[in-house]
């Protein structure tokens, strides 16, 4: 399995980004190659040099020449993998699977939430699913939601607050993080 994104592809120059986009599909030879993000390959038309053609054009071919020997799998969010289906026409044609994984359900992203929290050796309190909840419930409406992503930076957040308000209180538990702590972490986004 090779795992790259735009950066791994792409170079500055005419004719580079062909020559790193070949380095990349000759290593995945006989496995996989892994677009994660893909369709920051596709630059919207006039803004700039898009090198990112140059690469899906080089990939497209190589799987081409070498469809018994390698398997592509590229990624990203639903709406933009269809708009970066869209900048060329024979890219449908070369993935005609498409596997559309579901958002956690606020209920799973809590108990997420509890796992990442244990698994950095801290705890949270026993209340807090309702607010989250709530949280996850108005959040995941906005346009620019990222799931499980989300809890990951809630989490972080909440340990930054939870440091702030450490540095003022004398003998607190430093492995709990408590409800204030989240409530600011919320208030953050």
């Amino acid at each position: 399995l090779v795992a790259v994104t735009r950066e791994d592809l792409v170079a500055g120059y005419v004719g580079q980004t062909a020559m790193k986009t070949m380095e990349k599909c000759r290593e995945a030879l006989d496995g996989i190659l892994f677009i994660d993000e893909a369709y920051e390959l596709a630059a919207p038309a006039g803004s700039g040099p898009n090198y990112g053609k140059e690469a899906i054009t080089t990939f497209m071919k190589f799987m081409d020449d070498n469809r018994d020997r390698m398997i592509v799998i590229v990624a990203g969010y639903p709406d933009l993998m269809r708009q970066f289906m869209d900048t060329n026409p024979g890219l449908p044609g070369r993935f005609t699977k498409n596997i559309n994984f579901p958002s956690y359900s606020a209920k799973e992203l809590c108990r997420i939430f509890r796992a990442m929290a244990a698994k950095q050796g801290f705890s949270l309190p026993d209340d807090f699913e309702p607010k989250v909840t709530t949280w996850i419930d108005e959040n995941s409406r906005l346009e620019d939601w990222a799931n499980a992503r989300e809890i990951r930076t809630l989490l972080e957040k909440s340990r930054e607050a939870q440091a702030m308000r450490l540095v003022t209180s004398k003998g607190t538990d430093v492995s709990r993080i408590q409800m204030v702590d989240i409530e600011r972490a919320m208030e953050a986004r």
